[in-house]
């Protein structure tokens, strides 16, 4: 029975809390109004929502870089509301590309669009994920992008297949 635990255990022992990607919703609260109208001097309420979590901006952080190792956060947000929902699937590195000294690291934020009806309160999601990365010797400028991928998209949909929401360039 102990071994059939550790053997349970394994897979979790190679797992890296580095790359783990971290989706908040992005709450919104109503909240009633007061206002008088200036034309016709009567009183009107009505509802309104205001954003309760904050809404994190598209950027490429540096974390820390020791030993040949660049280790940063992405980050950034989405908005899903309405009939649309929009989901962070996953954020993948797709193409690296070195010349001379200087690399180049694109990462794309898959994002799955999902038929059906968004929550009233829900105003998009926050996603964050640390990477890091093993440079090759020689480097000393990393050019970092992030671009959104939007795998599944509404039929007629005016959003473009890849926008490129932040980019860094980091001189080591």
């Amino acid at each position: 029975m102990k071994v059939l635990y550790l053997l349970l255990c394994v897979p979790f022992l190679n797992c890296s809390a580095q790359r783990k990607l971290n989706i908040e919703t992005i709450h919104a609260q109503p909240s009633r109004i007061t206002q008088e109208d200036p034309q016709t001097g009567r009183t009107i309420q009505r509802t309104t929502s205001r954003r309760v979590t904050a809404v994190l901006e598209p950027m490429i952080k540096l974390q820390r870089k020791e030993d040949g190792k660049l280790t940063f956060l992405l980050q950034g947000n989405i908005t899903s509301g309405g009939h649309t929902i929009y989901r962070v699937k996953k954020i993948r590195l797709e193409k690296e590309q070195q010349e001379a000294n200087s690399m180049t690291l694109r990462y794309y934020v898959e994002i799955k669009y999902i038929a059906g009806k968004e929550g009233a309160h829900v105003h998009g999601y926050n996603y964050s994920q640390e990477e890091t990365y093993s440079l090759p010797r020689g480097v000393q400028s990393v050019h970092i992008e992030m671009y959104e991928d939007r795998t599944h998209k509404k039929a007629g949909s005016k959003q473009p297949d890849l926008k490129l929401v932040a980019a860094q360039v980091f001189e080591l």
